[in-house]
């Protein structure tokens, strides 16, 4: 990114990622949190867009598909006579975030107008990550901090279990435990980060300057809150490292160096009380590739028992139930397993169909760049379920550009009209 642009990073809008993406509930009144984390960014699209905002067919189709599955999320259980309507909790999800994520494109786009890009946006993003990361080393090595936030604030489990597990002690930020949805972000914005580095366009790329401390804390992120980011994030930088720099040596030195430096820095650390157990829960992956030349993350390698192979029937029009008793049915983290479990192989194609289709217009950036991403999206819905994750996430940032026409059209039109 040029210096003029980078300048112009308004501290305003990263606040407002900030509290809108990762919204931090007050104790004394969450309902009025989320009146305020909805209700806002909801009132000022419908005041601001105006009715002469255009959707691309690309957009249109991946709102169609949220509308179809959010149709199904009420149908499957009735149809099967479960009554269990807990999956339309995960369909509203995507058109909650879709609101959420379009205040804050039209954000981007009002304050940078002309100059207003995906890259834009997806910048904001990479920086709100920055930001929880940095609101983690604080509330972890200030005690008197934490207990003074979360003295105002909830946190996001009250589960004792999970708080107190091993090798935990970084997975808290400003929303309390922060885990999977966590590393998606800080891996999402690595890989994005990465692009704008290497292969950005004239309109947006990032300097180096802006590009290392950003691409640090976020690298950390996955140190802290899962490692299953951890290994995404360190096979999808390899690849952009070998596809867009396979000429210039000194930038796999300088990242070698760089990685080198910031785990010595970490071993050096390991013995602190605050760190001896993250660290062997962090760097159990790198220490089994070294030992074994695999990754062999026990997280991963645990969803081997929640692959099954479910009833012919379950496949085709699946059961209906996504929660039984509060717990995931059938006792499965794997988003694949849910979605069949649920509405079968229908759903399951509309919910990813719906998902590259958010993404589909990244092949205009990027070839490398969508595999990529695509990439991602399979092996963390082989996890966990984040479908409507990327594909709200994706969809608002392309509306971006929208907006940024919408706004420099309205801007000619009003210089001109005598």
């Amino acid at each position: 990114m040029k210096d003029a642009d980078t300048k112009k990073i308004s501290g305003f809008i990263l606040f407002l990622f900030c509290f809108f993406i990762y919204t931090p509930v007050l104790k004394f009144a969450p309902i009025l949190t989320y009146a305020i984390s909805y209700g806002v960014p909801f009132a000022y699209i419908f005041l601001n867009t105006g009715v002469n905002f255009i959707i691309s067919p690309r957009q249109i189709r991946v709102i169609g598909l949220a509308v179809v599955l959010l149709f199904l999320s009420f149908l499957y259980p009735t149809l099967h006579g479960t009554g269990e309507y807990s999956y339309v909790k995960v369909s509203t999800f995507i058109f909650r975030r879709v609101i959420v994520y379009n205040f804050l494109a039209f954000a981007v786009a009002k304050k940078h107008e002309e100059k207003a890009c995906t890259e834009y946006f997806i910048y904001y993003y990479a920086l709100t990550h920055a930001a929880y990361v940095t609101g983690t080393l604080l509330l972890v090595f200030i005690p008197p901090l934490n207990t003074a936030w979360f003295s105002v604030f909830a946190n996001s489990t009250s589960n004792e279990k999970v708080l107190g597990a091993f090798g935990y002690t970084f997975r808290t930020g400003w929303l309390g435990f922060s885990g999977y949805r966590l590393t998606l972000g800080c891996t999402l914005s690595c890989i994005m980060l990465c692009y704008m580095f290497f292969k950005g366009n004239e309109k947006f790329r990032l300097d180096k300057k802006y590009f290392a401390p950003v691409f640090i804390l976020c690298f950390l992120g996955n140190l802290f809150y899962g490692r299953s980011g951890l290994v995404v994030t360190v096979i999808a930088v390899f690849i952009e490292l070998v596809v867009w720099n396979s000429r210039n040596i000194m930038i796999f030195v300088k990242f070698t160096a760089a990685a080198v430096l910031m785990f010595l820095i970490v071993y050096m650390c390991r013995d602190l009380p605050v760190m001896s157990d993250w660290y062997i829960w962090a760097l159990k992956p790198f220490e089994n590739l070294i030992e074994t030349g695999s990754f062999n993350n026990k997280s991963v390698d645990n969803l081997q028992h929640m692959f099954f192979m479910p009833e012919f029937d379950t496949i085709l029009f699946g059961d209906g139930y996504y929660t039984v008793g509060g717990l995931y049915y059938m006792h499965t983290d794997s988003g694949i397993m849910r979605n069949i479990l649920f509405w079968g192989i229908l759903g399951s194609f509309l919910s990813y169909e719906m998902t590259v289709a958010s993404m589909i217009y990244l092949k205009d950036l990027s070839k490398i760049l969508f595999a990529i991403m695509v990439a991602s999206f399979a092996f963390f819905e082989y996890k966990g379920d984040v479908y409507y994750e990327y594909a709200s996430l994706f969809l608002a940032a392309s509306f971006t550009e929208n907006y940024r026409r919408k706004i420099t059209d309205d801007k000619r039109y009003y210089e001109y009209v005598p």
